[in-house]
């Protein structure tokens, strides 16, 4: 007797669990304006680039309601939180130690008309998933930031920061208006970073001991020595000893090999030569790029009977550290 027997297999097939969309922004961006001139008075910008990646499963359930099976597109919205201290409209960079801080915002194009905000003026982008193979879309979004010149002439100088955390990307149907309401697709962290270095500027006004009769007595002049430094930069300030100095005496020059002596004081009294090594130079901190410190410089021309008449000039360089 032959048989047959037949056997069967039995395929339970589990349901397949739908992933879910995925977006993010690959990268921690930093809008760092440098450290710029404080004296330059012009805008400064900067600019930084967001990586973003939008994946999804071939199951996926279609988030959005205008798209179908073969056809998922959809506009990503990308939005930017308010600063450190919960301002956008300016945002503002600080250094924690009590100075002015420095306003600034970020924009959506290098124009610097749209400041993209906590819940409006999106920068809208648009992913394309579209296709039976086709799980991921990557691509750029691209953030400008302004600092509308000059710098708060208080500024001190140092590093100033905020971070705009909590930022939010959101997404709406490929034919749909960026809202604030949209889905909530990932966050993302912004910081903004500027470096006020320390700087200085100087000018000198010219020490005029005026039309003097010979024999040649005791003459007294003033001048100024203006300086102007990025706010608590500590800075000093040396005077040359000029073109013709010999031994303690700075010397005034006819060009025809005839001199007369001269020096430079830090104090009214004229006791205290002002030089330029570490000990007789002269010290001050900067109050700001907006205000100087006036450094008055005193001379004296001792008494010189033997002064021939003529015309007597020197240079002094004004050296300031900082």
């Amino acid at each position: 007797m032959t048989r047959c027997s037949l056997a069967f297999i039995l395929l339970l097939l589990a349901p397949l669990e739908a992933t879910a969309l995925q977006c993010q922004i690959s990268q921690a961006p930093d809008m760092d304006f440098g450290a710029p001139d404080p004296f330059a008075g012009g805008n400064i910008t900067s600019s930084t680039v967001l990586d973003w990646t939008c994946s999804r499963s071939a199951f996926e359930n279609n988030t959005f309601p205008d798209n179908n099976l073969f056809g998922y597109r959809f506009t990503m919205c990308v939005y930017l939180a308010s600063d450190t201290n919960g301002g956008f409209l300016p945002r503002t960079m600080t250094s924690g130690t009590g100075s002015p801080a420095i306003p600034f915002n970020i924009y959506s194009s290098p124009a610097g008309a749209v400041v993209v905000q906590p819940q409006q003026n999106a920068i809208a982008v648009p992913v394309d998933l579209s296709g039976i193979f086709n799980f991921q879309d990557e691509g750029t979004v691209n953030l400008f930031g302004i600092i509308n010149g000059p710098l708060p002439g208080n500024v001190a100088s140092g590093v100033h920061t905020t971070s705009m955390a909590n930022s939010q990307v959101t997404g709406v149907g490929s034919n749909q208006n960026c809202v604030a309401s949209g889905t909530l697709l990932t966050t993302y962290i912004l910081d903004a970073t500027i470096d006020v270095p320390d700087q200085c500027q100087v000018t000198a006004s010219d020490m005029d001991f005026g039309e003097q009769s010979t024999p040649l007595a005791q003459t007294n002049a003033e001048s100024f020595i203006d300086v102007r430094c990025t706010n608590t930069t500590q800075f000093t300030v040396g005077l040359s000893n000029g073109l013709h100095a010999v031994g303690t005496w700075r010397r005034l020059s006819d060009g025809n090999g005839h001199f007369i002596d001269y020096n430079l004081y830090g104090d009214p009294s004229r006791n205290n030569v002002w030089g330029n090594d570490s000990v007789s130079r002269k010290s001050g901190s900067g109050l700001g790029t907006g205000a100087s410190i006036m450094m008055p410089v005193y001379g004296q021309i001792p008494a010189d009977p033997t002064a021939i008449e003529g015309i007597y000039t020197d240079t002094i360089t004004v050296d300031v550290e900082f």
